[in-house]
């Protein structure tokens, strides 16, 4: 039964993937629905079951929310659904639309702008330039100007919300992560290096396995977890490996990787780009070491000391990386407290958001 004195939200899970942000959008829900009524609409069945355990009613709209493929082709999507996605979602107070990078809320935001006032979920905004050198600034330009269809931009923490601050001039609204509670692992073997998450290009799994096949390297294990589109390539590559066996578990749930994860274990990420990785913030609960790629997506969570921006820095950590103790880790009462407070926050923004024209 809805609830007249609480806001009557449709969150909009625009994505063909299942990883990081998908959980915390599944976890925001969680939260959002002590003060406001949710109702949640994704676009792919893998995506059904993570959404309906929290409570929410859920509806499946296979493909109407986000089909893969460049920004135009998303900026034409979004003028063609425009009547059937209005028609899919009826008339909700205010939207809310999850995505993981700019481009794939770009088709549902199009087509329903209008409708009720938009807020837009996303852990970080993509900066080209770095990557595509001058080309980059018309893109993010173009970028920014999606993001104006939004009211606000609801993000991960303070650094992505400067970032995007700076680049779209849309205000913003922090609500951090929510990180499970985890035991530090038990160290019962010797270490493994471990990766976890999606396989694809971006997380540049290919050069880790590269780099860690090296003739002195103290690791003699790599444990990957996870899948993806790269993994037939990279078990093709692990495959050639002579100094380093590498393993592929695929997907497992989190009990199961608690059970894997022994404490000696080091966690070596190599991401283009990271809003703020889950999988680093577990493992320094679990008490693991962590080597990532110097992003800013890893500051605040990782020591200085232990980021690297080359295969021969990647390589003269793990030398060292035997010797090392993890930071011990800290208590997060006071993240879930300010969590809490944020959710509250968001609802009550939306609550208040000023009527649109829905012609």
């Amino acid at each position: 039964m809805m609830d007249a004195n609480k806001p009557a939200i449709a969150v909009l899970i625009c994505t063909t993937v299942i990883g990081g942000h998908e959980f915390q959008a599944a976890a925001l829900v969680g939260g959002l629905r002590r003060h406001a009524d949710v109702t949640v609409y994704v676009n792919d069945a893998a995506h059904v079951a993570m959404f309906a355990a929290t409570g929410a009613p859920t509806v499946l709209l296979t493909g109407a929310l986000l089909r893969p493929g460049p920004l135009p082709k998303q900026l034409l999507a979004g003028a063609r659904a425009r009547g059937a996605l209005r028609r899919a979602i009826g008339t909700p107070g205010r939207i809310l639309i999850s995505a993981g990078a700019v481009e794939a809320g770009v088709a549902a935001s199009i087509a329903l702008h209008g409708l009720a006032p938009l807020t837009l979920y996303l852990p970080s905004f993509y900066d080209r330039v770095p990557v595509w050198g001058r080309v980059g600034h018309g893109y993010n330009w173009l970028l920014a100007r999606c993001c104006g269809l939004y009211r606000q931009i609801v993000t991960i923490n303070r650094v992505q919300a400067r970032i995007i601050k700076a680049f779209t001039g849309v205000g913003t609204l922090v609500v951090p992560n929510l990180i499970r509670d985890i035991a530090p692992a038990p160290a019962a073997r010797p270490g493994r290096l471990l990766f976890i998450g999606r396989l694809d290009a971006q997380k540049r799994v290919d050069e880790l396995i590269k780099w860690a096949d090296f003739v002195d390297n103290p690791f003699s294990e790599f444990l990957v977890i996870g899948d993806g589109p790269f993994r037939p390539a990279l078990e093709a590559l692990a495959a050639q490996t002579r100094h380093v066996k590498v393993a592929f578990a695929g997907w497992l749930s989190a009990p199961e990787q608690d059970m894997l994860i022994d404490r000696n274990d080091v966690l070596v990420l190599n991401s283009i780009l990271e809003g703020e990785p889950l999988v680093i913030r577990e493992a320094n609960k679990r008490s693991l070491r962590v080597l990532a790629r110097a992003i800013t997506g890893v500051r605040g969570i990782t020591r200085k000391s232990s980021r690297f921006d080359s295969e021969e820095a990647f390589q003269a950590l793990l030398r060292r990386t035997p010797d090392w103790n993890p930071a011990t880790p800290k208590p997060d009462d006071g993240d879930l407290r300010r969590r809490d407070r944020m959710l509250a926050r968001l609802a009550q923004q939306l609550h208040e958001a000023p009527s649109v024209n829905k012609s």
